[in-house]
């Protein structure tokens, strides 16, 4: 297993949990373990013929069929994916990222042991080195993650230049990771909490989402059993490390603060694990807090429990090593020049870039430990102290486009601006997108307001059960105002929620999802006001 050795003590110096016995069997089994320790730099060919490169032009998520050569080992027919998200995701006929399965034709090969692999673009890290970095944190805590290799990669006689080499999250990772595939493998999505219709990656368990049920219903609402009832539902003590580790990370597109990107491990006999994913851009804030409460649902029912916020405290002190500048710079920088002289051979110009990119990571590393070695030692943070009847303008909301085709500008200034959320290109499915902050508030009632406007918002066609959803509209930890749609001129618009634990941290949005149309929200509006007892 690819770890990074960051760290002069072992992981249980450090208070760490030792491997199950499956997983140390798994492991020993594992053919990949060796591959991946002596960290290649595999050269990857992809060939497509003219009728599957359009496929992928047209459908770039379906599989095509390619002929394919990993270190000149020849594979006739594979299947290849495009892959990536918003941010990431860029065509066939650009410089895409891949998921690449040699089974997928009916095949049974094997290339150092995987059958299925990413090869991850880059696209928002200049370094190519964050997911290694991330993952390797996360190994060398004793917390399972996919391992991370790199390629240089050639399409239909281009070269692409340095991509990431991943393996996938598949039955194959769970037997090596836990040592069976009895339960469910579900992909968290594009900023889709628990209590969403998850999609499954793999296990052998019922499809029925039960599993996925028991754990919402847990985690919802204020229930005195609650902490009895996660205790046997979640692998506790590994969450918490997996929350302290996102945070420590900067990993603001994980699912503790964003609900995004990650995957849950739902065994069929034993508490569920979540696993990261996606961390291409890390350490971006070297004063992102790590005491913020989480907005995930489970994070947040977790970390409302006083035992384990105690504990979340005290591990971000103990895993506080792991980011060392003087241990864990050396080896970045080490692969850096690995990676940059291979680049080198093939793409001078990309290596001096590399090259410079390396050097601001470890920039940012040292500068990200400084500040949480003071962080660990801080007060917590206090719910916003509200007045009540007293409106508290919002003045900070972060965009994030949910589907493809949305535009969400820059945020004006000046009087009368507005965030404005549009349907940049009308297609067959709907878009959606939204801007969204998030804020610790105390027990009470309360109310969200906004004034908004839209042109031409064509709303999504109906559910299966005959239900509208979609418009224009304002959310509060779930509860939602009015839907606006078509042309409706400036309007306040108002959602109620309330928060029933003693604090809690509550998502708001101003949203659009449709098949068309623009919304705009005024920045001068954007109230939050507690409601009288």
């Amino acid at each position: 297993m690819l770890r990074l050795t960051i760290v002069l003590a072992p992981a249980l110096a450090l208070g760490l949990a030792a491997a199950a016995p499956a997983q140390q069997r798994a492991a020993n089994n594992d053919p990949a373990k060796a591959f991946f320790a002596r960290q290649p730099v595999v050269r990857v060919r992809i060939d497509l013929a003219a009728d599957q490169r359009e496929k992928l032009r047209q459908d770039g998520r379906a599989y095509a069929t390619a002929a394919l050569q990993l270190d000149g080992k020849k594979f006739a027919a594979v299947g290849v994916k495009l892959k990536g998200a918003a941010g990431s995701f860029q065509g066939i006929d650009e410089r895409p990222g891949f998921t690449v399965n040699l089974g997928k034709a009916g095949g049974k090969d094997r290339f150092s042991g995987l059958q299925k692999f990413h090869l991850n673009n880059g696209a928002q890290d200049g370094t190519r080195l964050h997911e290694w970095v991330g993952n390797g944190v996360f190994a060398t805590a004793g917390l399972p993650a996919p391992r991370v290799a790199h390629a240089l990669v050639e399409l239909d006689g281009k070269l692409l230049g340095l991509y990431v080499f991943r393996e996938a999250f598949d039955g194959e990772f769970l037997q090596h990771s836990f040592g069976d595939k009895d339960g469910n493998l579900y992909d968290g999505g594009f900023c889709q909490d628990v209590d969403q219709p998850l999609q499954k990656d793999a296990g052998d368990g019922s499809d029925d989402r039960a599993d996925l049920q028991r754990l919402c219903r847990a985690c919802q609402g204020v229930d005195p059993r609650r902490e009895a009832a996660l205790q046997t539902l979640v692998d506790l003590p590994h969450f918490v490390d997996f929350l302290a580790l996102e945070a420590m990370l900067g990993h603001w597109d994980g699912y503790s603060r964003n609900m995004n990107n990650y995957r849950l491990w739902l065994p069929a006999s034993r508490p569920a694990v979540f696993l990261p994913h996606g961390m291409d851009q890390l350490f971006g804030d070297s004063e992102a807090s790590v005491l913020d409460h989480p907005p995930g649902l489970v994070a947040g029912a977790v970390l409302q429990i006083p035992a384990f916020r105690k504990r979340y405290r005290e591990r971000l002190k103990t895993l506080l090593p792991l980011f060392a500048p003087d241990k864990l710079v050396p080896k970045v920088k080490e692969l850096g020049d690995k990676l940059a002289r291979e680049l080198r051979a093939v793409d001078p110009e990309g290596a001096r870039a590399l090259e410079d990119e390396v050097r601001g990571l470890a920039e940012r590393i040292a500068a990200r430990h400084r500040a949480l070695a003071q962080q660990v030692k801080a007060p917590d943070p206090k719910p916003l102290p509200l007045v009540a009847g007293k409106p508290f303008l919002l003045k900070t909301w972060h965009p994030a486009a949910e589907t493809e085709g949305i535009e969400l500008p820059k945020r004006p200034t000046g009087p009368g601006a507005a965030l404005q959320v549009a349907v940049a290109d009308k297609g067959s499915e709907p878009r959606r997108g939204l801007w969204r902050t998030h804020v610790l508030l105390a027990k009470g009632r309360y109310e969200l307001r906004a004034t908004a406007r839209c042109d031409d918002v064509a709303l999504p066609p109906k559910d299966q059960d005959g239900n509208q959803h979609g418009g224009a509209l304002v959310r509060a930890d779930g509860a939602t105002s009015e839907r606006l749609e078509g042309d409706v001129a400036w309007r306040p618009l108002v959602a109620t929620f309330e928060v029933g634990e003693f604090q809690r941290n509550v998502g708001l949005e101003l949203d659009l999802h449709a098949m068309a149309g623009k919304a705009w929200f005024r920045a001068d509006s954007l109230q939050l006001v507690r409601l009288p007892d």
